[in-house]
């Protein structure tokens, strides 16, 4: 019985002296591993870290390459310089335009046209010309009729000759480098316009006017020119027409001078009704108001005097 008792006690000292060993154990190993600085070990931890690092990547701000692009003027001198950074659009209302219109003469206008390139996007350096319109008015020949016999109606510009010659820079150049241009006459005469415009304004005044002619639409005058009326010539009794009632008392008036010789017609009586103007009343001018009233009811345009008589011959030989 005995024996059995210490057998008992010696294994359970073992077992108890085996725990406590390997608690022993277990602790060194916890110990070396926190501890460990060996080679294998640093290189391990660094493997890690770098894993970390490299799981969030970071991003350094890039700058873009920046382009100038030069604007120049008819004459090529700069107007501005525009810096764009590479793949912007060119913005070109920028530029200030207002500098390029410009009056060279008082018939002369230059204003911008175009650009000889015109990219939109910047990738790389650009000088850009600007093309210009020019455009020349041209004044030949003043109206013809200078002459009036009422203040009904418009002062005609008929005859006038004017015209607008047009000067366009294209983007091609010639062997010299010059932009080649294009040209182009266009007749502005139908569209011109005169001041005053009316018989009745001109001549309120007096039976002579100055006629003004401008381009429509402009203020600077072409041409100056004078008119004159022959107020009523042939509407002897002034009635507003001229007929057969006004040759029979420029007849009756002829008569009466030649039976009475001191009998002499008024000023307006005369003025009236001398229309082939040579100073005298008399039966050729008593023919040629029945002759006028014979054209003029079958016309189907407004007769006057000059359609009878040339007047400048007429009156330059006098």
């Amino acid at each position: 019985m005995m024996l059995k008792r210490s057998i008992s006690a010696f294994i359970s000292a073992l077992l108890l002296s085996g725990a406590a060993v390997a608690v022993s154990a277990a602790a060194d190993s916890n110990s070396d591993k926190s501890a460990d600085t060996s080679p294998e070990a640093a290189a391990s931890a660094d493997s890690s870290t770098i894993g970390e690092n490299t799981s969030k990547p970071t991003t350094e701000p890039t700058t873009l390459k920046k382009y100038h692009i030069t604007f120049l003027d008819f004459d090529n001198k700069p107007l501005t310089v525009l810096e764009v950074e590479e793949g912007d659009p060119i913005d070109y209302t920028e530029i200030n335009m207002s500098s390029l219109h410009k009056h060279i003469d008082e018939f002369t206008e230059q204003d911008f046209c175009a650009w000889d390139i015109k990219p939109d996007f910047a990738d790389k350096d650009y000088t850009i010309h600007a093309l210009s319109k020019t455009a020349h008015i041209t004044f030949s020949k003043p109206p013809e009729k200078k002459r009036y016999f009422s203040t009904k109606g418009n002062v005609s510009l008929k005859g006038l000759e004017a015209s607008i010659q047009m000067t366009v820079q294209t983007p091609k150049k010639d062997s010299s480098g010059k932009f080649i241009t294009e040209e182009s006459i266009v007749d502005i005469s139908a569209s011109c316009i005169a001041q005053p415009a009316t018989l009745k304004e001109a001549f309120a005044g007096g039976d002579s006017a100055k006629i003004t002619v401008y381009p429509r639409g402009d203020q600077k005058a072409l041409c100056t020119f004078d008119i004159i009326c022959h107020r009523d010539l042939g509407d002897v009794n002034e009635d507003g027409s001229i007929n057969s009632t006004d040759a029979s008392q420029v007849l009756a008036a002829y008569a009466k001078m030649a039976a009475t010789k001191d009998f002499k017609p008024d000023e307006k009586l005369l003025k009236h009704s001398d229309v082939n103007m040579d100073g005298k009343l008399d039966a050729r001018d008593a023919s040629q108001i029945l002759k006028y009233y014979a054209v003029s009811s079958t016309a189907t345009e407004a007769i006057d005097w000059e359609y009878f008589f040339d007047y400048d011959k007429i009156l330059g030989a006098k």
